[in-house]
C-alpha cells in the first residue's frame, strides 16, 4: 500500500486544523456572547424588578395611610353619620382607588361606596387574617368575577376603638390600572411581564394581565425557586401562559409578596441570533475558499504523484511538473497563510460584540434609584411628617448622596440646589426617581473630561404647576438624546406626574433639562 506524499499530508493536516480552528473558534465566541447576552439581560431584569418592588411598597405605603385615616374617621362617628359622604369624596378625589368598604367583626358589610357583593372565600380569609393582626395591612385581591368593573387589589385593614377594642375592618379597592398604567408606558417587548404574586400563591396583580386569576401552588414551581433565595434570576417555563422565560425575582417578606419581571428567551437572544448567524456566514465562506485552494493543491499534488510512479521514459516530463509543482506548492503555502490571517481577522472582529461593559454599571444605577427612593421615606420619617415631603430636605440629601457616589468633588464638580415646598409621596416617589435620573445623567456625562463645572438644581411651584428645571455647563446634549433606558424612564415618569419634559442646550453650553407638570 503507498501512503500519502509528505506534502499532501502536510495539507490535510492544515486543512483539518483550520477546519476544526475555525468552527471551535466560532463556537467559543458564540458561547461567550451568548453567556454576556445572558448576564446583560439579568441585569436589566434585576432593575425592573427592583422598579416592581417600589411600586408595590408606595402603593402599601399610601393605602395603609388612606385606611388609617378611613379607621379614625369611622370610629369618631356615632352611628357612621356623615362617613358615607366623606368616603365618596375620598373615592372620587383618591386616584386609582375604585371603592372602599367597612366590615364588622362578623364579615357583614357595614358602609360600602359600591354595591358590595357577597364576600369571596378569599376576601373572607383576608378579613380574618387582618383582625387577628391589628396593624398590618393585608394585601389581597377582588377578581373580574366578583367585580364589576374588573379585576381589583384589595389593602384591608382592622381598625380599634380608643379602648384598643378591634371594632371591624376597612378596604380600600384599587384599580388593576395602577399596576399596568407605570408598565404600558415603559413599552415592554412584546413577551415581557411584571407580576406581583402573595407567597401563599394567590396572583395579585400581573402585566398583561390573565384572562381569569389563577391561584397558583405555593408548593410548587415557581415558589420553590423563591425559598432558595431572597432575589435571583433564572430561566423557565411559566406556569400562567406556558413561555418560557428568563425571570428575575424579589421576595419581600414583610410584605408577604413576590415580584417579578421578565422577557422571553426567545427576545433575550434575538440579537445574539442574527450575530451568530452573521459570523457563521463569514467562516462558512472562509472556510469554504480554503477547502477550494486545499482541494485544487490535492489535485495537483495527485497529479504528480502519479507522474512520480511513471516510466523512466516520461523523466524530462515529470522533472517539469516537478518544477511546476514546486511553484505552485510555494504559492498554495502563501495563500493558506493569507486565509488564516483572514479566518483570524473575521474571529477577531465578532468577538469585539461581547466586550460589553454596561452590566457593570447598570447595578450602580439601580442602587442610585432605590436610593433615592428610600430618601423619601426617610425624609417623611426624620421630619415627623404624614404624607408630605419637604422637598428642599429631600432634593439637597438626594444631590448630595449623587455627589458623593460619583466622586464629583474629585473632579472639581459643584452640585447647587434649590428647592422649596412639599409634595405628597404618591407623587414624590416617581418625582424623586426622575430627579435622581437627570442629575446622575449630568454627574456621568457631562464633565467626562475632569475639568471643573456646575450643576445646578432648582423645583418650585409657581401659578398652580411645578417646574423641575436640571442645567450643567459641561460638554453640552447629545446630537440624539434620549435613546437610553434612563431617558425613557426619565419620560415615563413625567407621563405618570401628568407633565412633560424637554431636553436642551443651555445658553452658554451645557445642557438643560425641564420638568413641567401640574401641582
Amino acid at each position: 500500500m503507498v501512503g500519502l506524499p509528505l506534502p499532501r499530508l502536510l495539507l490535510a493536516i492544515v486543512a483539518a486544523v483550520t477546519l476544526l480552528g475555525g468552527v471551535g473558534g466560532l463556537v467559543a465566541i458564540s458561547w461567550l456572547d451568548h453567556n454576556a447576552t445572558e448576564a446583560e439581560s439579568s441585569d436589566r431584569l434585576r432593575l425592573s424588578s427592583r422598579l416592581a418592588e417600589s411600586h408595590v411598597r408606595a402603593l402599601h405605603q399610601a393605602g395603609q395611610e388612606v385606611l388609617a385615616r378611613i379607621g379614625e374617621y369611622y370610629i369618631y362617628r356615632p352611628g357612621g353619620a356623615g362617613v358615607r359622604p366623606w368616603l365618596a369624596t375620598l373615592v372620587e378625589d383618591a386616584p386609582y382607588i375604585d371603592a372602599v368598604r367597612i366590615q364588622n367583626l362578623s364579615g357583614e358589610t357595614i358602609l360600602s361606596t359600591d354595591d358590595a357583593a357577597p364576600l369571596t372565600e378569599t376576601e373572607l380569609a383576608d378579613i380574618r387574617t387582618a383582625l387577628s393582626q391589628p396593624g398590618r395591612t393585608v394585601i389581597g385581591i377582588l377578581s373580574s368575577e366578583a367585580q364589576l368593573g374588573g379585576h381589583a387589589i384589595v389593602l384591608t385593614r382592622a381598625f380599634s376603638a380608643p379602648s384598643g377594642a378591634v371594632l371591624g375592618v376597612a378596604r380600600i379597592l384599587v384599580s388593576i390600572s395602577y399596576f399596568n398604567d407605570l408598565y404600558r408606558d415603559l413599552i415592554p417587548p412584546p413577551g415581557a411581564i411584571f407580576s406581583v404574586l402573595r407567597r401563599d400563591g394567590l396572583l395579585i396583580a400581573r402585566y398583561p394581565m390573565p384572562p381569569n386569576s389563577p391561584r397558583l401552588d405555593s408548593a410548587a414551581h415557581p415558589f420553590t425557586k423563591f425559598a432558595e433565595a431572597s432575589e435571583g434570576v433564572y430561566q423557565a417555563v411559566s406556569v400562567v401562559d406556558g413561555s418560557n422565560r428568563l425571570l428575575s425575582y424579589r421576595v419581600l417578606p414583610d410584605l408577604d409578596l413576590v415580584v417579578a419581571a421578565g422577557l422571553l428567551t426567545d427576545t433575550v437572544f434575538q440579537d445574539w441570533e442574527v450575530r451568530t448567524q452573521h459570523a457563521t456566514f463569514l467562516v462558512s465562506l472562509a472556510l469554504l475558499l480554503m477547502l477550494g485552494l486545499t482541494a485544487l493543491a490535492d489535485r495537483s499534488m495527485r497529479k504528480e504523484f502519479l507522474l512520480s510512479r511513471s516510466d523512466k521514459e516520461n523523466a524530462d516530463n515529470l522533472a517539469a511538473a516537478l518544477a511546476d509543482k514546486d511553484v505552485l506548492f510555494q504559492e498554495v503555502h502563501h495563500r493558506v497563510k493569507n486565509n488564516l490571517q483572514v479566518i483570524s481577522s473575521l474571529l477577531t472582529m465578532q468577538s469585539l460584540h461581547v466586550r460589553d461593559e454596561v452590566a457593570r454599571n447598570t447595578l450602580k444605577d439601580a442602587l442610585d434609584r432605590i436610593h433615592s427612593m428610600g430618601l423619601v421615606h426617610q425624609t417623611l420619617y426624620e421630619r415627623n411628617l404624614a404624607a408630605n415631603v419637604d422637598l428642599g430636605a429631600y432634593f439637597g440629601r438626594l444631590a448630595e448622596g449623587l455627589a458623593s457616589s460619583y466622586g464629583s468633588g474629585k473632579g472639581g464638580v459643584t452640585v447647587q440646589v434649590d428647592a422649596s415646598g412639599t409634595l405628597e409621596l404618591e407623587r414624590a416617589v416617581p418625582l424623586g426617581m426622575l430627579a435622581n435620573e437627570v442629575l446622575s445623567n449630568a454627574l456621568k456625562h457631562a464633565f467626562a473630561d475632569g475639568r471643573h463645572g456646575n450643576v445646578y438644581m432648582s423645583l418650585h411651584c409657581e401659578d398652580g404647576r411645578w417646574r423641575l428645571v436640571v442645567r450643567d455647563d459641561g460638554s453640552g446634549i447629545a446630537p440624539e438624546p434620549g435613546r437610553g433606558i434612563g431617558f425613557g424612564l426619565i419620560r415615563a415618569l413625567s407621563r405618570q406626574l401628568g407633565g412633560s419634559v424637554q431636553f436642551s442646550a443651555a445658553s452658554g453650553g451645557g445642557t438643560m433639562v425641564v420638568v413641567d407638570f401640574p401641582a
